[in-house]
């Protein structure tokens, strides 16, 4: 009954003819032996597959892409999710819509998206922003591509935005702020490509959900908002806001957060090669490099050929420094922190909540969200020290069916308090590893068929086998 109300819903949008508009339904059934979807199956589905199965998941997705032989032009896209089962939920995924002018566009609504430089289609999740969360509704300014000066050899790309939280954490009614700044060395089809940038966000505004506590109101005026945006501690330049606490005033406004990220492409002609760095961090400690190790590094190859094997990446995270010593980088440059031993917390930010939207985590999945967790919680992340090895790869076997597998061996802590004894703020790790396995196959010019098997098995997640069977129909 769901599906036929969602095919019928979406029939009536292209109802006008228009080559560039598309729809896509899609079906997925999912059970486990122990009731709870494995990591690989849920996580980077930007919050469309359940925790708890057994269960049915039905998408419906109709969108009109640019005509980019337009000097002006729009797009939009709609994306209705369903679930039945353990867990019956009804919501859009996504519901955009954007203009275009050249390379630069302007789009309000809830957009799929992932921030910093690595491979998008393996990766295990980028650091600040990663695709694991519904998206969250934003108003965006930005290019949709680089733009290209010096006659092509040097791009840029940016963007600007404002967006809504949810009000399921202990906070109500905050604000995002989103940024960010790329740039790339070489022209787009040379064969080294240099690139580097960062993007930065701020979790901002609001009102505590119970009052009575320390801070009851955070400030979300324009005087708050230019020192959230600029991120200066000089509170002379402009008045700040009359509800601004103590720690506002003496700190930051809002939770600072995101990465600085460096990349070096290669694209020989078999293929390409990717390798790249993403430097986390959520103070202004960073330029101090104390915690320039944690972060993810990471590397990829693509082949242009079809095959057994197309595409393998493999990724290091490690978020286990977060001030506990100094990196070495920073040791051989003789850099000093003054703010050692504090602990950075990555992903918390104590009585305001944690980076999650509508109960998932925003970042990187690897950092999971304590919710999801054997222990249990809300929107924070107690076991934010990471250390995780991860492999991907996919291709194809015979008869045109594609593969994907998806690897991880990690290690997950917290550290103790004790600030000002840092010799006493040991690490607990737990072990964690979980798998996937995935493959597809076209019946049709309009259907595919998929099969998904994946397994958690570790201290950290609930133990975990589950299949899941999908169809896909496209319009």
């Amino acid at each position: 009954m769901t599906l036929s109300i969602l095919l019928t819903f979406f029939s009536t949008l292209i109802a006008t003819p228009d080559t560039s508009i598309h729809t896509t339904v899609e079906a997925q059934a999912i059970v486990s032996d122990a009731g709870v979807t494995p990591f690989w199956m849920r996580s980077l589905q930007y919050g469309s597959v359940p925790m708890k199965n057994p269960g049915l998941v039905l998408r419906a997705w109709n969108g009109k892409g640019y005509n980019l032989k337009k000097k002006y032009d729009w797009k939009y896209e709609v994306e209705a999710t369903g679930w039945t089962g353990k867990q019956n939920d009804f919501w859009l995924t996504q519901a955009y819509v954007s203009g275009r002018r050249g390379k630069w566009e302007l789009w309000a609504g809830r957009r799929k998206e992932v921030y910093g430089l690595g491979d998008t289609a393996m990766t295990s999740g980028f650091y600040a922003w990663s695709g694991n969360a519904v998206p969250m509704p934003k108003i965006q300014l930005g290019t949709r591509d680089y733009l290209n000066f010096a006659k092509g050899w040097l791009g840029v790309h940016m963007t600007y935005s404002h967006g809504w939280f949810d009000n399921q954490g202990p906070t109500l009614n905050a604000y995002l702020h989103q940024k960010s700044l790329y740039g790339r060395l070489g022209k787009p089809d040379s064969f080294i490509n240099l690139f580097g940038g960062l993007n930065h966000q701020v979790f901002w505004g609001g009102e505590a959900k119970e009052k009575g506590g320390q801070f009851d109101y955070y400030p979300s005026s324009l005087n708050a908002y230019f020192y959230v945006v600029t991120a200066l501690k000089n509170r002379s330049i402009i008045p700040i806001d009359e509800n601004t606490s103590w720690y506002d005033a003496w700190n930051q406004y809002g939770n600072h957060m995101g990465s600085i990220d460096l990349a070096f492409q290669i694209k020989p002609n078999w293929g390409k090669i990717l390798l790249y760095k993403q430097t986390a961090y959520e103070t202004g400690r960073v330029a101090s490099l104390t915690t320039s190790d944690d972060g993810i590094w990471g590397g990829s190859v693509q082949l242009k050929n079809h095959g057994l094997i197309e595409h393998v990446a493999i990724e290091y995270l490690s978020t286990a420094n977060q001030g506990l010593y100094v990196a070495s980088f920073a040791k051989v440059l003789g850099l000093v922190d003054t703010h050692y031993p504090e602990t950075e917390n990555y992903f918390n930010n104590g009585a305001s909540g944690g980076w999650a939207y509508w109960k998932k985590g925003i970042g990187t999945p690897m950092i999971v969200i304590d919710s999801e967790t054997k222990f249990g919680g809300t929107t924070s992340f107690r076991y934010n020290a990471v250390k995780s090895f991860y492999f991907a790869a996919h291709g194809r076997l015979p008869a045109e069916i594609k593969w994907m597998l998806r690897l991880s061996q990690s290690k997950h802590g917290y550290i103790q308090d004790g600030m000002n004894y840092p010799n006493s703020r040991f690490i607990i790790y737990i072990n964690q590893s979980s798998y996937q396995i995935e493959i597809e196959k076209k019946i049709t010019r309009y259907i595919n068929f998929g099969l998904n098997f994946s397994k958690d098995n570790g201290k950290l997640l609930t133990n975990s086998n589950a299949i899941s069977i999908s169809a896909k129909l496209k319009l």
